[in-house]
């Protein structure tokens, strides 16, 4: 009998328990205390009215498939012809605005380019002047004293025209090489920069000669 109505107490004091709880995890925090026990905040808005339907603005309309086209051509090209609507009543001014009086500001004309200089022909070049030949003693490579003098007129007259000197060697290319050099030799000697003359040989043939190049 006493048993019995100890567990009758003990239900009763579970209900009322369970009662004030929404669920064991409540009754667990309520016994733990502190943060987790404390009611949860509102919401945010919670306070605030419903919203009026009234204010939700219409849905915008579907852009058509012609004007879609237009715009997607417009963007391609970036540049669109201006409505009639917006050239009417233009007029372009018949002058230019009045320069502003301002002090300290000074606007002048500008000035035009200055026309480009008419492209000058080069002149033609002129052919090579007449060979001076120089003459040498058979198998020999010594400068003549009588050769030496008309070689130094002809450096006279070059008139700072390139010299082109050939040699002979009669069959001897090491001859005609020696020939080239005594004739550029005495043309140096002359006053003709080195520079200026160019050397050439060739084995066969007998002398050699000197020519102006310009």
């Amino acid at each position: 009998m006493l048993r019995r109505r100890c567990g009758a107490a003990f239900s009763v004091v579970l209900a009322f328990s369970l009662c004030g709880c929404s669920a064991p995890v409540g009754l667990y925090h309520s016994f733990e205390g502190g943060a987790i026990a404390q009611n949860r905040q509102a919401p945010p808005g919670a306070n605030l009215p419903y919203p009026n339907l009234a204010d939700v603005p219409a849905a915008t309309q579907a852009t058509p498939a012609r004007a879609q086209e237009a715009i997607a051509a417009q963007a391609q090209t970036g540049i669109s012809a201006p409505s009639p609507g917006a050239l009417a009543g233009l007029t372009l001014p018949a002058a230019a605005p009045p320069v502003p009086n301002v002090p300290g500001l000074s606007l002048t004309a500008p000035v035009a380019p200055a026309p480009a200089p008419a492209p000058v022909a080069a002149p033609a070049p002129k052919p090579p002047g007449p060979p001076q030949g120089v003459a040498f003693r058979p198998g020999s490579a010594l400068l003549p004293p009588e050769q030496a003098k008309l070689l130094k007129t002809f450096a006279a007259q070059r008139a700072g025209a390139q010299i082109r000197v050939v040699g002979f060697g009669e069959g001897n290319l090491p001859l005609a090489v020696s020939r080239a050099r005594r004739i550029a030799d005495a043309l140096t000697a002359d006053g003709v920069p080195s520079a200026d003359i160019h050397v050439a040989a060739q084995a066969s043939g007998s002398g050699g000669f000197a020519q102006l190049v310009y």
